[in-house]
């Protein structure tokens, strides 16, 4: 449903775009109109260039081993975690009420400080790719506007936002093999915890 709806949302927005700019030219005294150069247009699948390029697969690659560390450092937390929890069960029967509730608040506590280290890793794997991922949109961008250039075109539009284009128009195949050559890898910096 999300899907349909946001191919009409699309759909509504080209056809919003193209009112709009025939407003304008309808506003426009007839020798303007002349003068206007014819326009050159080209699309770019922007969202497949930052999926399938070779620095966006690198750094999720960087991405998943690092995921990988962390995941494997909680597992080491979470089963002395289990272990504690075990023998917190094992003594429930031999402290009293309340030297019982005192290990199990110290207990959750622990529980509590592990779970803050899950976050506070996630938080830090999310910026590290954000700021990945900026490089590679910067150089997209860069590339988009030295192939649009080349090629004249006066204005680019994102093909998530074209209803239909001809294929001779699509600008996607020559920016990604440029993205590739331009930056083949970006290192990730996770922040420290």
């Amino acid at each position: 449903m999300m899907h349909k709806l946001s191919a009409v949302r699309r759909i509504f927005l080209g056809f919003a775009s193209i009112a709009a700019v025939l407003c304008l030219v309808a506003g426009l005294p007839r020798s303007a109109l002349a003068e206007l150069p014819a326009p050159v247009i080209a699309v770019v699948d922007v969202q497949y260039i930052l999926q399938e390029s070779v620095a966006s697969k690198n750094i999720q690659k960087q991405l998943d081993a690092q995921r990988q560390t962390y995941q494997s450092e909680i597992s080491k937390q979470e089963d002395k975690l289990r272990g504690v929890e075990q023998e917190l069960n094992h003594q429930r029967s031999i402290l009293s009420a309340d030297a019982f509730g005192q290990k199990r608040r110290e207990f959750e506590q622990q529980v509590a400080d592990v779970q803050r280290t899950v976050q506070a890793r996630k938080r830090l794997l999310d910026q590290a790719f954000n700021e990945s991922m900026t490089k590679v949109r910067d150089t997209v961008l860069e590339v988009v506007t030295e192939v649009a250039g080349e090629q004249k075109a006066t204005l680019v539009l994102a093909k998530q936002q074209v209803v239909l284009a001809e294929k001779s128009l699509d600008l996607t195949p020559a920016v990604l093999e440029r993205v590739n050559k331009k930056l083949p890898s970006v290192t990730v910096t996770v922040p420290k915890s």
